[in-house]
């Protein structure tokens, strides 16, 4: 917490104003429909697209999946994350974070289904991006997939 405090003082300081005054969000989320066989795990891939010299905090990263029409008939687990860059921190140089410069791919496994059928899915996701000094305050994303479980293989 105290980190994340320090950070947003420090952009603040550095010039965030401008993100404070309208500069448009840059990063764009979005989840992608998945499938799998009746009874077989899955996973549904929820993509962070990052701007050229641009950059998203690991720390401050997190998927969560909210109220959706599936509800109970669809259990997910723990969200992967790809490993980033550690780099050191712009706010206390005497640290280490870890970083993405690139597009993130986070994996949210799907436990087994065992009725076939279309079942949407919604996950928030939590981040904060940066461009040199300059840091959007965090953001919060909606996305919404569709897991499609066909009939079991045989």
């Amino acid at each position: 917490m105290f980190r994340q405090l320090m950070l947003m003082l420090f952009c603040v300081l550095m010039g965030a104003g401008d993100a404070f005054a309208g500069t448009p969000n840059p990063f764009r989320v979005e989840a992608k429909n998945a499938s799998a066989a009746a009874g077989q795990d899955g996973k549904v891939q929820v993509l962070v697209h990052v701007p050229k010299e641009h950059h998203l905090y690991r720390d401050m990263m997190e998927v969560t999946r909210v109220d959706d029409a599936a509800g109970d008939a669809v259990v997910t687990g723990e969200p992967s994350f790809p490993p980033g860059f550690v780099k050191p921190d712009p706010a206390d140089p005497s640290a280490t974070r870890e970083q993405y410069d690139m597009d993130v791919i986070i994996e949210v496994p799907v436990k087994a289904v065992s009725k076939p059928g279309t079942y949407a899915l919604k996950f928030e996701v939590r981040y904060q991006g940066c461009k040199k000094s300059l840091c959007w305050m965090p953001q919060t994303d909606v996305v919404e997939s569709t897991l499609t479980v066909g009939k079991a293989k045989k």
